[in-house]
């Protein structure tokens, strides 16, 4: 099956980037050869999408990610350092008496970190077993931001979900709408020039990271591009989540979870230093935006 026309710039050229895509026999991943956007096709049905949310996500997830994904409550806890990670890089974007919405908000982990920092929080979360959990440890969670009505927020915040939205463009539109004047939008979002698809070239990666439930795979260009189509206007800025120890296991092993092994060789100030050399050459793994109605 050929590609459609480029979402982003109705582009016609593209060439074929990933031809193995975790559980989705049949779809490609192809780059538009004049905007470089990247982008998965055939991609799921809207039936599919939901079906796969509601009921497959976890099993999904748990083949991807480990552990973390057995319980609801041991991804709440394992995902704790997750949360800090990310409180730390927006706490300079946060007030006292903000209110703030994540989409996506799994079991609440970070919506229980933000408690402390704004005035109140709202999730919103597909996943019915996640959601219920957020809501036992009394966070607001519904299932769709229709449930939200007419609300408005100073801050919303998305994390590793843009890149699952089938009108990428129409979703920042809507979230535009949600926030208030002066009102900020924080997502990040996997950056497809990652060091391990690129200069690496790990053999298992790209079948691993070409998956599925991500039908954009984004740069900081097309990211901006993204954003700026939809009439908002950003500061983009380079992230590293994963460690050393996790690359050197890419490479001797071929697959993931390997942050932390060496931690006893390899020294703070060595693991800053490589991430801040992926991040000076947008080789990092995740591109990070905070953006703004223009």
């Amino acid at each position: 099956m050929s590609a459609p026309a480029c979402y982003l710039c109705r582009g016609q050229e593209h060439e074929t980037l990933g031809a193995e895509v975790f559980q989705a026999p049949g779809s490609k991943v192809y780059k538009c050869r004049g905007c470089e956007l990247v982008f998965l096709h055939p991609i799921m049905t809207p039936g599919e999408e939901k079906a796969f949310y509601q009921a497959d996500w976890d099993k999904y997830m748990a083949g991807r990610s480990g552990p973390g994904w057995k319980s609801p409550e041991s991804h709440f806890v394992s995902y704790q350092p997750e949360g800090e990670r990310r409180l730390a890089l927006v706490r300079p974007y946060l007030k006292a008496d903000d209110s703030a919405l994540e989409i996506g908000s799994a079991t609440g982990y970070f919506l229980d970190d933000l408690r402390g920092y704004v005035r109140e929080v709202t999730g919103v979360e597909p996943n019915p077993l996640q959601r219920e959990h957020a809501v036992s440890r009394g966070l607001k969670t519904v299932s769709d931001v229709a449930e939200l009505g007419e609300r408005t927020f100073d801050v919303i915040f998305g994390y590793y979900v843009f890149e699952h939205f089938r009108d990428p463009v129409q979703t920042a539109k809507d979230l535009k709408k949600r926030l208030k004047p002066g009102g900020r939008l924080v997502l990040e979002v996997p950056n497809v020039d990652d060091v391990l698809l690129g200069p690496y070239r790990i053999p298992a990666f790209a079948p691993f990271y070409w998956q599925k439930a991500h039908y954009f795979n984004y740069s900081q260009k097309t990211f901006a591009a993204v954003l700026e189509r939809a009439g908002l206007t950003c500061e983009v800025l380079p992230v590293q989540r994963y460690d050393l120890s996790n690359h050197m296991v890419w490479m001797m092993e071929q697959k993931p979870g390997g942050a932390g092994r060496f931690k006893e060789l390899f020294t703070p100030a060595l693991e800053a230093a490589y991430a801040d050399a992926l991040k000076a050459r947008w080789r990092c793994d995740t591109v990070m935006a905070v953006a703004r109605a223009a």
